[in-house]
């Protein structure tokens, strides 16, 4: 009541319980489908983007050349230190055909530290090198054998990582004439890295061959002169 006039004032409205807002942000539950027109809106803002100016849209203003300028320099940070520089020196990494021993690519082959090693002890343990020259040999025997166990072990990673990737960007819908033609393509670049295997495989064979042999005439020069 009004005690000037003696009228009725209507209270004021109180304040009802706020709802906290979805998470989407639009009063839709979380993995809710879109409806129709929800779809159609989407479309249509789509549609629009894809339409305006692109020139208006990337023009390079002061603000956007500044934060180009601070990313490069983030980046260019990053790349120079120790971390930055142990991922970017495997970034050309593919299969390990001329990998070396380091802690870094022996984890992407799969292989343990003990495993070289191992396969050094066994060569070892074949041909007993009897003095430096033979443990010299022995040893780039050893080298050069497990680079050929290794070709063909990241080979095989190669590929069933190459056919895992495809099939999971196949998808279950029925592909094109164009689907097939790029996934035929990916097919015959995986071969193409199967040929670059099999020169390799072949070097390293040369290789091994001329160690041999340089180890049998050395141990014949030892046995011949142990002979006199």
């Amino acid at each position: 009541m009004d005690a000037s006039s003696g009228t009725l004032v209507p209270a004021p409205p109180q304040p009802g319980p706020v709802e906290a807002p979805s998470p989407r942000g639009r009063g839709r539950p979380p993995g809710k489908p879109l409806s129709a027109a929800e779809l159609a809106a989407r479309r249509a803002n789509l549609a629009k983007a894809r339409a305006a100016d692109q020139d208006l849209i990337y023009r390079p203003t002061r603000r956007r050349r500044a934060a180009s300028r601070a990313n490069i320099q983030k980046a260019i940070a990053w790349r120079r230190s120790p971390e930055g520089n142990a991922v970017a020196r495997l970034n050309a990494f593919k299969h390990g055909l001329a990998a070396k021993h380091l802690p870094e690519l022996r984890a992407r082959l799969g292989e343990a530290p003990e495993d070289f090693e191992e396969h050094h002890q066994r060569v070892r343990q074949v041909f007993r090198p009897e003095n430096p020259e033979q443990r010299c040999l022995v040893e780039r025997l050893a080298r050069a054998t497990w680079r050929r166990i290794r070709l063909f072990r990241a080979q095989a990673r190669y590929e069933a990582t190459a056919w895992r990737g495809m099939s999971r960007r196949a998808g279950k819908s029925r592909p094109t004439l164009a689907d097939f033609s790029d996934r035929a393509f990916e097919v015959s670049t995986v071969l193409c890295e199967a040929r670059l295997v099999e020169n390799e495989a072949w070097k390293l064979e040369d290789r091994i061959e001329r160690i041999l042999e340089a180890l049998l005439r050395q141990r014949a020069r030892e046995d011949g002169a142990e002979g006199r």
